[in-house]
Formats: C-alpha cells, sequence, structure tokens
C-alpha cells in the first residue's frame, strides 16, 4: 500500500493531467478544496468514499492512487491495453483518440493517434507543457495564437501549450493525427 503522502502525489498528478483547479475537483467531487488539499500534501489520508468521489470527478479508477507501482523504469503498453480517450467539440460531436502509452505516475508525456472527422473541431486550455502533432493523413488545421497552419499528410507541428490551441478537420475525410504531448507541473512533473 503507499503511503499517504504517495496518494496525495497521486491525486494531484491525476488533478494536473486533466487540467483541472482545487475547486473544480471539489464541485465535480462534492468534497471541500481545503481537505483535498490536505489529502494532496500527504497530511490526511482519504476514506474509501472519499477516494470514490475524488477518483469520480478525475475521470480515473480508485485503484490508481492505492495499488502498488512496480519500481520499472519502463513500461510496456500492448496494443490490447490502449487506452480509448473520447472527446466532446465544440459541436458536440465526439472525437475519438487513443493512448499509445500509458499513464504512469512518473510519466510527463504521452503518445495518442486520434482520428478527427470532416469538420469538427476541439481544443485544449492553456497548460505548461508542449505538443509535437504527426498528420497521418486528411487535412487538421491547428490555431495556436495569432499563427495557423494546415496540416496534411505528413507534416509536423510543434508548440507550448502556454496559449492552448484549436484543432479542426478541414478536410472532407477523417484526419488520423499522432501526438506527443508533454505536460509540466509546477512540481516539475
Amino acid at each position: 500500500m503507499p503511503t499517504k503522502e504517495e496518494v496525495g502525489r497521486r491525486v494531484k498528478l491525476a488533478r494536473f493531467r486533466r487540467d483541472m483547479t482545487l475547486k473544480e475537483v471539489a464541485v465535480r467531487s462534492g468534497m471541500s478544496a481545503t481537505h483535498i488539499s490536505e489529502i494532496e500534501r500527504g497530511r490526511t489520508s482519504p476514506t474509501i468514499g472519499a477516494l470514490e468521489r475524488i477518483s469520480k470527478a478525475l475521470g480515473e479508477r480508485p485503484a490508481h492512487f492505492v495499488e502498488e507501482t512496480t519500481s520499472s523504469l519502463a513500461v510496456l503498453t500492448r496494443r490490447s491495453e490502449r487506452e480509448k480517450i473520447y472527446i466532446c467539440d465544440s459541436h458536440e460531436q465526439v472525437i475519438e483518440t487513443e493512448g499509445l502509452t500509458q499513464s504512469v505516475p512518473w510519466t510527463m508525456t504521452r503518445i495518442f493517434k486520434g482520428i478527427t472527422k470532416p469538420g469538427a473541431t476541439t481544443g485544449r486550455s492553456p497548460a505548461l507543457g508542449e505538443i509535437i502533432v504527426l498528420c497521418v493523413s486528411g487535412m487538421l488545421r491547428f490555431t495556436v495564437g495569432d499563427f495557423s497552419a494546415v496540416l496534411r499528410d505528413g507534416d509536423t507541428i510543434q508548440f507550448s501549450l502556454t496559449s492552448g490551441f484549436e484543432l479542426e478537420n478541414v478536410g472532407d475525410e477523417p484526419a488520423e493525427s499522432i501526438s506527443v504531448t508533454t505536460l509540466v507541473t509546477h512540481n516539475g512533473w
């Protein structure tokens, strides 16, 4: 069983990965931001009920916060183990992504494969980190601040996430992309 400090660190990392504030987690979980902060700082251990509510608010399995992890420096992700992630775009269309790597407590970088339907748009709010995107097929327009570019088969774009971004499939076919995302928190993870 991880220490209460480790459980708190995992809660905080899960919150940062989702770009959520303590207040947002508090509202979604029905708990106080102060109590969640105490858990994150390892000052108190969450009850099973509190951990379930926090897990639901963060879209994480409760076991993620308390399971023993190996000290392995490498994690293998088999095709059958890839995580499917669905995002609603600004027009309530569903955009499907797939985590090609796992979310592990010590990671800062993940690789995703995305399929964006024609006309679909999505984006990301500002965060500390960067992203590199390879357009495998189709046509994707990225807008980062005042910069806008259309990527076609084989094109790549790299940018800081500090301004967030918008993505739109401007082609007539579904667009496939591979992205490498590195997120950095205030604690340097």
